[in-house]
């Protein structure tokens, strides 16, 4: 019986570390952003005459990408110059919302208004908007 109850007790431990990790994440993409769904996205994106970024590494970029976004893997945005214009919008995806999180700080350390960054929730394998190839 007391293997039953550890058991049941770490699955209980292990659900609820998982969900405050995902509520972590959540929250903090909404404090360096607007986080959308894909359909929400690809329509913002169609609406707006913003810059679209893919986060991704270069191969992954290359195979596949949305219409319009140019590359700058996250890791370059640690640097502190990103070269994005900030009086325009700017729509940041990648293959895990981490990453785009990482970049996401870094603009509003570099004073980008977090109201006029909208970040791919889902990454890019959930977009179903205009992709290349």
């Amino acid at each position: 019986m007391n293997l039953v109850v550890t058991i049941l007790m770490l699955i209980v431990l292990w659900l609820l570390m998982t969900l405050g990790t995902w509520l972590w994440v959540i929250m903090t993409a909404k404090s360096t952003g607007v986080l959308l769904k894909s359909a929400e996205f690809a329509d913002k994106i169609s609406e707006e005459s913003g810059q679209i970024v893919d986060v991704r590494e270069s191969a992954s970029y290359k195979r596949s990408h949305i219409m319009g976004a140019r590359n700058m893997p996250a890791m370059n945005f640690t640097q502190g110059k990103s070269g994005l214009r900030k009086d325009r919008d700017i729509f940041l995806y990648g293959e895990r919302l981490r990453d785009v999180i990482r970049a996401s700080k870094s603009l509003k350390k570099q004073g980008y208004d977090k109201h006029s960054i909208f970040l791919l929730r889902g990454g890019f394998a959930q977009y179903n908007g205009k992709k290349t190839k």
